[in-house]
């Protein structure tokens, strides 16, 4: 790519991926390549990159593709992208090897992804000493007592709409402490923390963890959890479940001291915000999910008999979010989920029958982080006696 070209020559149907977060990303002038989209069939297409690191990365994926039995392999099949095979491009007239995978973003109207790169080492066995002391210099903070850091993320807020990007600049800067901010931006935490996001999201942390725990197959360098969900199935969940917990606070109010009938368990999933046009959460998603409880009880849809009244009467009242609920594929409940991604530094573990404690140490500070939060959305939402 010469530097009098802003953009390389890329096939028909295929385009720079807008909502890429980290990695590599295209710079003028020079030969770097970020991830594409497919527009045929939707996928992404990841640049192989060097030559080891690609074939390292699609053998990755084939091997887990092929597993059947394997207990460390079997399960990565739930917790990472679908692979769809590598095929080779013309760019500017070059072959270039890409990695298809599937889009975790399918469907969603307002994307929020944040890259969360895991291990407090990133660089393989096979880095050069220029290479190693580079990547030690970078997320110190957080690397060093999380093992884990942020290389950036967008979120869209639901105050206003707009997309909000934080690049790797932002993400050096971060702390232990700070680190937490981060989380809080990307979970459009200003508006309340969202219980159903967030059980979401620990339903995915807690099965990689689980894995992590226990798997002696592979080490994983430079390796990222990717988080995504959609903002836009956030509002109305946040206000529905702000509608649920002053129901609540004015039932148990109105008691006459039997407290037996009212449980946090069906209070909301946010504290209260500002006011903003009227939304409802679409027919079937759970609002009232105990903490803690197994992820399908997220999943349940509401009963004939349960909310039908007050949901048929939201919807009437706003037609609008009826549309978006066609146009954005709202059928489907879940609307957050974490994968693993990056796998260009994945090796056979050097020492049989140990587990990956550099990057089991990130997954258990990411999902610590996240228990957190669901503790303080929690203590926040439980309905209050004396409140109204």
């Amino acid at each position: 790519m010469s530097g009098d070209q802003p953009y390389p020559v890329f096939p028909e149907g295929v385009q720079p991926l807008e909502n890429q977060v980290a990695g590599h990303t295209f710079e003028q002038g020079t030969d770097i390549l970020g991830l594409l989209k497919n527009l045929d069939d939707g996928s992404i297409l990841k640049p192989a990159g060097k030559v080891l690191c690609g074939v390292r990365e699609i053998k990755f994926y084939e091997t887990i593709q092929a597993a059947t039995t394997e207990k460390d392999l079997v399960p990565l099949k739930e917790f990472i992208p679908g692979y769809k095979g590598h095929l080779k491009l013309p760019i500017d007239g070059k072959p270039v090897e890409f990695i298809k995978l599937a889009d975790l973003t399918h469907g969603m109207l307002e994307p929020c992804i944040m890259d969360v790169k895991i291990g407090c080492r990133t660089w393989d066995p096979l880095a050069t000493p220029e290479k190693r002391k580079a990547e030690e210099s970078k997320y110190q903070a957080c690397k060093r007592n999380l093992g884990m850091c942020i290389p950036g993320f967008q979120v869209y807020s639901i105050v206003n709409g707009r997309r909000m990007r934080y690049g790797k600049e932002y993400g050096k800067k971060l702390t232990e402490v700070t680190v937490k901010d981060a989380f809080r931006k990307f979970l459009n935490a200003d508006s309340g923390l969202c219980r159903q996001l967030l059980m979401q999201f620990l339903s995915d942390l807690w099965n990689i963890q689980k894995w992590a725990r226990t798997q002696t197959t592979y080490r994983l360098y430079s390796s990222s959890v990717l988080l995504v969900y959609d903002a836009r199935r956030l509002k109305p969940v946040l206000q529905y479940q702000t509608k649920s917990l002053n129901s609540s606070s004015a039932k148990l109010n109105n008691s006459s001291g039997n407290l037996s009938g009212t449980s946090p368990a069906h209070s909301s999933g946010s504290s209260s915000r500002p006011s903003s046009p009227t939304q409802v959460v679409p027919v079937g998603t759970d609002s009232g999910v105990e903490p803690l409880q197994h992820y399908y009880k997220i999943q349940r849809s509401h009963s004939t008999m349960n909310n039908y009244e007050e949901d048929m009467k939201a919807m009437r009242e706003n037609y609008v979010f009826m549309r978006d609920n066609l146009v954005g594929s709202y059928e489907s409940k879940v609307w957050a989920s974490a994968r693993m991604i990056d796998f260009a530094h994945a090796f056979p573990a050097e020492e049989p029958g140990t587990i990956d404690t550099n990057y089991l140490q990130g997954i258990e500070s990411l999902v610590r982080i996240f228990e957190e939060f669901l503790k303080e959305c929690e203590a926040q939402n439980a309905p209050k006696q004396g409140v109204a």
